[in-house]
């Protein structure tokens, strides 16, 4: 069994550059980095990062099933949201993922951070001018023109700063560990 499996869902790249970052900051040679569509059950870890972009505020069925199978386990989770940057809409997708839980797991926290759209979105969005308030379109497309460049360099970063606490939340975590997992 594997220390750490960072797994994750990422449509368009977004979520995936972010289990990279989270991939290489855990201080461990015993860890696996995979793609949802690819976990089947058969790889298995003590601690689960898992990370999913936001579809209308929550994860996809294969997060879902990934999510609820678990038992015993440390539990992070990550991701990406285009739909702005707002902390308080972090939380919301967070705790989505956190209702399929279930209560055997060790919950560690998570880390959600904006992420850039494909450009149909923008064009759909444009399209609906003059049919829904105007305003509210007006938003909706500041807010992906803000995340065209999401995830940057400071969305990576605190992805870092994310797994190396969360690791260190762990319990029985201590230096000696991460020592021995260097050796």
């Amino acid at each position: 069994m594997l220390k750490y499996l960072v797994v994750y869902a990422s449509e368009t790249g977004n979520t995936k550059k972010i289990a990279d970052e989270i991939f290489y900051a855990i201080p461990s040679d015993s860890k696996e980095e995979i793609n949802v569509r690819r976990w089947n059950g058969r790889h298995d870890a003590e601690t689960y990062f898992i990370g999913y972009w936001a579809n209308r505020g929550t994860c996809s069925l294969e997060v879902i099933d990934l999510i609820m199978s678990l038992h015993g386990k440390n539990v992070a989770f990550f991701g990406t949201c285009g739909m702005g940057n707002d902390a308080a809409y972090y939380r919301q997708v967070e705790n989505i993922g956190k209702v399929w839980l279930p209560d055997d797991n060790k919950y560690l926290g998570g880390y959600f951070c904006q992420g850039s759209m494909p450009i149909a979105i923008r064009e759909r969005y444009q399209e609906m001018r003059g049919r829904i308030n105007d305003d509210k379109i007006e938003r909706m497309v500041a807010m992906f023109d803000e995340g065209i460049s999401h995830p940057d360099r400071q969305d990576l970063l605190r992805a870092h700063v994310f797994a190396d606490t969360t690791v260190r939340k762990i319990p029985g975590y201590d230096i000696f560990s991460r020592i021995m997992d260097i050796i």
